[in-house]
């Protein structure tokens, strides 16, 4: 067993009463034995990332402010606790990374190899950062008991388990200390068993302004619905990005999405669960081939991806469609994106 995720129990009552727990088709005589991983989140916005080296500060702040909040809060049930005091896992993601895409002039569906390596910089910073502050945690509070389980705990870094296709979209070059991270890894252990975790982010992206997790935006201007009701939404800095933006529907493949997913995979420590898009209108008889989706779960697979989740396709159901009535030269000026200032 290696990384804290994706565990399974049941529990069985036998005919002398006496209580099982399975766990990962092991059984147990205990309860106290048992583990169930729950979701301790938090996210990084990137709209309010200038230089790789801002992601130092903030890193630090959400893994500390997350440690703590696994000690503070209350759990349903013992096999929960069990694990999260073992393991102290966390998942810090990204949202607003459409919006940094579009200030950086970078495309989802046209970038290049400068476009890659320049976020390959800066989700290695994003990484680097995460780790190490776990690892500072661990110097002061001491590693968490099961960090003997993880890689971590070994001195291996994502940078050392990841497919190394993905070297063939951007060259492997490192601007941080790695080596010496690992050294301390070995040395003090590591506080929490995983770090990353790039969830959909929906609430905090509407909060923020920014754009949801590492999604295209479906429009400059988009309908959001909950049990508060409805709002409006426009994405960050529309007056000055509104033609740098790259729109879904506009996209005529996933690929580049698909790229850009497999240099986050490099650095992150648990797997990304993928989303592709397709518009059958980019296709003759708006007839999405069977080849196209093959070839990109073979692309995906082969730089490195861990799974694919949802597979969507613009045919009009369930599309909210957006008559806003405000043209964007009536929307207030902006003097710097929400998403930047909040």
């Amino acid at each position: 067993m290696n990384l804290p995720f994706n565990f399974e129990v049941v529990t069985e009552i036998g005919n002398d009463d006496d209580e099982y727990v399975y766990l990962l088709g092991e059984e147990f005589e205990s309860e106290s034995e048992a583990e169930i991983s729950l979701c301790t989140l938090s996210a990084i916005n990137w709209g309010k990332i200038r230089e790789p080296r801002d992601f130092e500060r903030p890193c630090n702040l959400i893994v500390r402010a997350l440690d703590e909040l696994l000690d503070y809060q209350d759990y349903p049930v013992n096999a929960a606790r069990n694990s999260t005091m073992s393991r102290r896992p966390l998942g810090v993601g990204i949202i607003n990374l459409a919006y940094w895409l579009a200030r950086n002039d970078l495309r989802y569906s046209t970038i290049d190899e400068a476009g890659l390596a320049k976020l390959h910089e800066f989700v290695e910073a994003w990484s680097y950062y995460l780790i190490k502050a776990s690892i500072n945690l661990a110097k002061e509070k001491g590693s968490c008991p099961k960090a003997n389980e993880t890689k971590y705990g070994i001195g291996v870094m994502p940078i050392d388990t990841y497919k190394k296709e993905v070297d063939e979209l951007v060259k492997p070059v490192y601007k941080l200390d790695w080596e010496k991270l690992k050294v301390d890894a070995i040395n003090h252990g590591i506080r929490n068993s995983t770090l990353m975790a790039l969830m959909p982010a929906e609430t905090s992206a509407q909060v923020s302004n920014s754009t949801n997790g590492i999604e295209p935006v479906r429009g400059l201007i988009s309908i959001k619905q909950s049990k508060d009701g409805i709002l409006k939404q426009v994405v960050p800095s529309v007056h000055r990005l509104k033609n740098k933006y790259d729109l879904l529907w506009d996209q005529k493949s996933p690929e580049g999405y698909l790229k850009i997913c497999a240099v986050l995979q490099k650095f992150i420590d648990q797997g990304i669960s993928v989303n592709t898009s397709y518009n059958p209108k980019h296709y003759p008889d708006e007839q999405v081939p069977l080849s196209e989706l093959i070839k990109d779960i073979l692309t995906f697979y082969r730089f490195g991806g861990k799974q694919l989740y949802y597979n969507n396709t613009f045919d009009g159901a369930g599309e909210v469609q957006i008559d806003t009535g405000t043209p964007l030269s009536d929307l207030p000026p902006e003097e710097d994106c929400d998403s930047c200032v909040i």
